[in-house]
């Protein structure tokens, strides 16, 4: 049993290996009309490969309930790759798997799909990487997303939107085409009425935190976060909250994102030696 699981994980890492070497120009292909259909909610490949997948998939949605010793936070890995991981244009797993190993164009070393997931851990759950057996989970559960995906292909909704920003250029330029710089201020106004509903006017979620975790404060995701950057955040918020309607407007997006990372967080998890 042990020996077909490893020989399955091996699979999987030279698949991405090949897709790596071949990875063609960039296609908006998928497999159906509009979006890539990963397997069905609930369907799991048989035997001990299926068990791998719940695993994985317990890991990725229940975070600190499942792996308690890579607890930082109040987050999971779905607060932010929401439907288990599925949305599309909400950085769904199906469209960054089949990516992997990849060239970090700023550093020029190779990527590996682990290397992120770790960086996940530290900077947005605020907890040390994950042990080998989690990640081996993880990696499972995300092949499985991604069954079918072709590899090296950029899918329709991959990753987020995009969305229109200002002219660092022209920052008081302002117009429909192009959106004035992000306005705090008005970031708390929007955060209040679009937001505040589920996070609750401090931030620091309601509800459970399935459902509207902190967004800022020391159980919220680090400044090393990708979240905290403000040109991630907005096209998250514009194509993904308030949750069940995208009516959220380039500019709306752009200053709830200013807002809500102009708080306090976590600088990182160095000085808690995690």
């Amino acid at each position: 049993m042990k020996k077909q699981t490893g020989l399955f994980y091996l699979m999987i890492l030279v698949l991405s290996a090949v897709g790596f070497v071949l990875s063609p120009e960039p296609s908006n292909g998928a497999t159906s009309p509009e979006f890539f259909s990963p397997p069905p909610k609930g369907h799991y490949p048989e035997g001990p490969l299926g068990e791998l997948v719940k695993k994985g998939e317990k890991i990725f949605t229940d975070t600190g309930h499942f792996v308690p010793g890579y607890k930082g936070n109040s987050l999971t890995c779905a607060s932010c790759h929401l439907d288990q991981g599925r949305k599309p244009y909400a950085a769904p797993m199906w469209g960054a798997y089949p990516m992997y190993p990849m060239v970090d164009p700023k550093t020029h070393r190779t990527v590996w799909l682990d290397d992120r997931i770790r960086m996940c851990f530290r900077n947005a759950l605020n907890a040390a990487p994950p042990d080998s057996e989690t990640l081996k989970a993880l990696d499972v559960y995300l092949f499985w997303l991604s069954r079918g995906a072709p590899i090296g292909h950029f899918l329709k909704g991959k990753g987020y939107v995009k969305i229109s920003s200002p002219d660092k250029e022209s920052s008081f330029f302002r117009g429909p085409d192009h959106p004035r710089s992000p306005d705090t201020l008005k970031g708390l106004e929007l955060y209040s009425k679009n937001c505040a509903s589920c996070h609750g006017a401090s931030g620091q979620g309601e509800n459970g935190i399935h459902r509207s975790p902190p967004l800022w404060g020391p159980n919220s995701y680090t400044m090393k976060s990708g979240m905290a950057s403000v040109h991630l955040l907005a096209p998250f918020l514009r194509m993904n909250m308030p949750p069940g309607r995208n009516h959220l407007t380039d500019q709306e997006s752009l200053d709830i994102a200013a807002y809500v990372d102009s708080q306090p967080r976590p600088v990182d998890n160095t000085s808690s030696g995690k």
